[in-house]
């Protein structure tokens, strides 16, 4: 059996266990378009003996309960659960799945990249995604959104 699934042109296949989340890769024409919990915004599912090890990734935060949320303490759990694999606990782009992604993830903490950019260019990165990062626009709230820009913002030395 191919550790992988067909659906739509889009290709699903397992690329780690972090932290006891099964990490989904979805690719495209034979191109990495994103990680995360992606395969279950297009309707695509892990292989069977893969989503029996290991859970599938869950939304990053229920949006109804994140009014009262400090909005740093927010950026920092949606980083967590959404960023960090590529981008690495720091930010330095350095994440486990760094390795096979061309080109590499962005590196947060470079101060001197980071201030050369507005809020709006990184919201916009955030929301349509650029390279292999996906767009998180349709997966997390704006709230969410606003609070990982406020987040990656304290990376940057």
């Amino acid at each position: 059996m191919k550790n992988s699934h067909s659906v739509s042109s889009v290709r699903v296949r397992p690329l780690a266990l972090v932290g006891g989340l099964l990490v989904l890769c979805v690719t495209s024409y034979g191109l990495l378009v994103g990680c995360g919990s992606k395969a279950q915004e297009t309707g695509a599912s892990a292989p069977d003996q893969a989503s029996q090890s290991a859970p599938a990734a869950q939304p990053a935060a229920d949006t109804g309960s994140v009014a009262n949320i400090d909005p740093l303490v927010l950026g920092a759990k949606v980083y967590r659960e959404r960023c960090v694999l590529c981008h690495g606990p720091e930010g330095k782009g350095d994440g486990p799945a760094a390795a096979g992604l061309n080109p590499k993830p962005r590196n947060h903490s470079d101060g001197t990249y980071m201030k050369s950019r507005t809020d709006e260019e990184l919201l916009g990165v955030i929301r349509v995604g650029k390279g292999g990062m996906p767009a998180w626009g349709n997966v997390l709230s704006e709230q969410e959104i606003q609070a990982v820009l406020k987040h990656v913002r304290t990376l940057a030395k």
